[in-house]
C-alpha cells in the first residue's frame, strides 16, 4: 500500500510532536489499564471487555492518524494509517456480528 501511494514510513516520535505523542499515548495506556480493573471484575472477559478493548484501539489509532496528519508534513502516511484502521475495524466487526 505504501508503494502505491509513494509514502515512506516516518515516525511522529522523530518530529517536534514527540513529547505530546509520548505523553498522550502513555496517558491513554494508564487510563486503559486502570479502567480495565472494573471491566474485568464486572464482566469477566465477556462482551464488555471486548467493547472496552475495541474502544481503546479505535481511540489509539485515531490519535495516531491525527498526529501523523499534524506533524508529518508533506506526507500521506495518515491516509495509510486510516485505511488500515478501517480494514481492521471492518474485519473485527465481521468477526463479531457475522461469524459468532
Amino acid at each position: 500500500m505504501r508503494k502505491k501511494l509513494g509514502v515512506k514510513h516516518r515516525y511522529v516520535s522523530k518530529t517536534s510532536g514527540k513529547k505530546i505523542y509520548n505523553w498522550v499515548k502513555l496517558g491513554m495506556l494508564i487510563v486503559f489499564i486502570i479502567g480495565l480493573i472494573p471491566v474485568v471484575s464486572l464482566d469477566e472477559f465477556g462482551e464488555l471487555f471486548f467493547w472496552y478493548l475495541f474502544s481503546y484501539l479505535i481511540l489509539s489509532n485515531a490519535f495516531d492518524a491525527f498526529m501523523e496528519w499534524k506533524y508529518l508534513e508533506r506526507s500521506k502516511q495518515y491516509v495509510i494509517t486510516s485505511a488500515l484502521w478501517v480494514i481492521g475495524l471492518s474485519t473485527m466487526l465481521v468477526y463479531v456480528f457475522v461469524l459468532q
